[in-house]
C-alpha cells in the first residue's frame, strides 16, 4: 500500500514542480526588457548631465546598468535640451517610463492628463539665476520692465520668474517674454541678442567665463521661490513592473544617502565636476551653506507635497495649467518605502512639515 501511495504521489510532485518552474519564469518575465529614463540636459563640453543631484550620479556611475546586468535588462537614458516640455511629449507618446522633472513640468504633465505618479523627491530648494549681457544696467527684477527676457516655458523656471516679477510689481506683460531653450538663450545673452535669460545654476558659468553678468538670484528667498524636483513614473510601468520600480528607487536612494553625507561634500562636488564638465565654483556657489541631507531627501513628505500644491496653484494663477489636481492623490509612496528599507535608510531622513521644517514626532 505504501508503494502504491508513493507511485500515486509522483505525478502530483512532478506537476507541482512544473507549476513552480512556471511561476519562477513568470516572475522573471515581470522585469521589462528595457527601462527608459529621461532627464533635462544641463551638461556642457559634451557631458550629459541632468543637474547636481543623485539621479545624475546614478547615470554617471552606471549604477542602474550594474543593478540589472544579471537580468539582461537594458537601461536607456535620454537627455532632452527641450527639458520638461520635451520630456512630457515623450511621456505622451509612450516613449518613456521613469523621468526626472522639475516641479512645474511634472505638474503640467499631470494636469494635462498624463497618467503619472510622483514617486520620490530628488532635490529640493534649488535656486534660480538671471544672466544679463556684459555692460547691462539690469540689477534687479524691477529693471526688467520692457526688456527682452528668455525663459523656457513649461519648466520650473517660468513660475519662479513670474514670482520674481510679481515681487517687483510686474507681470509677464511688462517684459518682452521670449521662449528659448537653455543653450540658445545662453548664446543669445552673450551675443546681446536678448537683455536677460533666467535659469539654473549653470548660468553662473557665463559669469565665470567673463561673458555675462549674474546680478539676480533666488538665494535666500522664501521657499516659494525655490524649485523642487522629483522622480515620476507612468502608471503603466508601475502596474506592469513594480519589482523593477523598487529596484530603481533603491539605487537612487543609495546615491541620495551617499550624497547627503556632509563629510563627503568635497568628494561630491568633484563627482559633479567630472560628470558635468562644469567648474567646481558652480557647485560651491549653489550648495555651500546649505544642508545636503535636506536638499537630497527623497521623502514625499508634507513639506514636498506642500511645495507641489503651491506650484499647482501658482501655475493655475498665471495660466500655465487650466485646472488643478490632488497632489496627495498623485503621490505614490509605496515603492519608496520599500526602497528605503532595502537601502537601509528607512530612518535616515526626517520628514518635514508643510512649512518645510522638521515635522514634530
Amino acid at each position: 500500500m505504501t508503494r502504491l501511495l508513493h507511485l500515486a504521489r509522483r505525478p502530483l510532485l512532478a506537476s507541482a514542480l512544473a507549476w513552480a518552474a512556471l511561476a519562477g519564469n513568470a516572475l522573471a518575465a515581470d522585469l521589462p526588457q528595457v527601462i527608459r529614463l529621461a532627464a533635462p540636459e544641463q551638461g556642457t563640453a559634451g557631458h550629459s548631465f541632468a543637474g547636481a543631484h543623485p539621479v545624475s550620479l546614478v547615470y554617471a556611475k552606471k549604477a542602474l546598468e550594474a543593478e540589472f546586468a544579471k537580468d539582461g535588462v537594458k537601461i536607456e537614458w535620454k537627455f532632452f535640451k527641450g527639458a520638461g516640455p520635451a520630456i512630457n511629449e515623450g511621456l505622451t507618446t509612450k516613449q518613456l517610463d521613469i523621468v526626472y522633472l522639475g516641479d512645474v513640468a511634472g505638474v503640467i504633465g499631470r494636469a494635462n492628463g498624463l497618467r503619472t505618479r510622483l514617486l520620490a523627491g530628488v532635490s529640493r530648494s534649488n535656486n534660480s539665476y538671471l544672466a544679463v549681457p556684459l555692460g547691462s544696467e539690469v540689477r534687479s527684477a524691477a529693471d526688467l520692465k520692457g526688456k527682452r527676457v528668455a525663459v523656457l516655458r513649461g519648466t520650473a523656471y517660468q513660475l519662479t520668474f513670474n514670482r520674481l516679477l510679481e515681487e517687483a510689481g510686474l507681470t509677464e506683460k511688462d517684459v518682452r517674454f521670449t521662449n528659448l531653450d537653455w543653450p540658445t538663450s545662453k548664446a543669445a545673452v552673450v551675443n546681446k541678442d536678448i537683455d536677460a535669460t533666467f535659469g539654473g545654476t549653470d548660468l553662473n558659468l557665463l559669469r565665470e567665463n567673463g561673458t555675462a553678468l549674474v546680478p539676480v538670484s533666488t538665494k535666500g528667498k522664501p521657499a516659494r521661490f525655490t524649485i523642487q524636483s522629483g522622480l515620476i513614473a507612468t502608471q503603466d510601468f508601475i502596474d506592469r513592473y513594480p519589482e523593477a520600480l523598487v529596484r530603481v528607487l533603491t539605487v537612487v536612494v543609495k546615491e541620495a544617502r551617499a550624497a547627503s553625507e556632509d563629510s563627503r561634500r568635497a568628494a561630491l562636488y568633484d563627482e559633479y565636476v567630472a560628470a558635468s564638465g562644469l567648474p567646481l565654483s558652480i557647485f560651491r556657489n549653489e550648495f555651500d551653506g546649505s544642508s545636503l541631507k535636506a536638499r537630497y531627501s527623497p521623502l514625499v513628505d508634507d513639506g514636498l507635497v506642500a511645495r507641489y500644491k503651491e506650484v499647482v496653484a501658482g501655475s493655475q494663477q498665471i495660466g500655465i495649467v487650466r485646472s488643478g489636481f490632488d497632489v496627495e492623490a498623485w503621490a505614490d509612496r509605496r515603492f519608496l518605502q520599500q526602497a528605503l528599507r532595502a537601502a537601509g535608510a528607512e530612518d535616515y531622513w526626517a520628514p518635514t512639515g508643510a512649512d518645510g521644517t522638521a515635522a514634530k514626532p
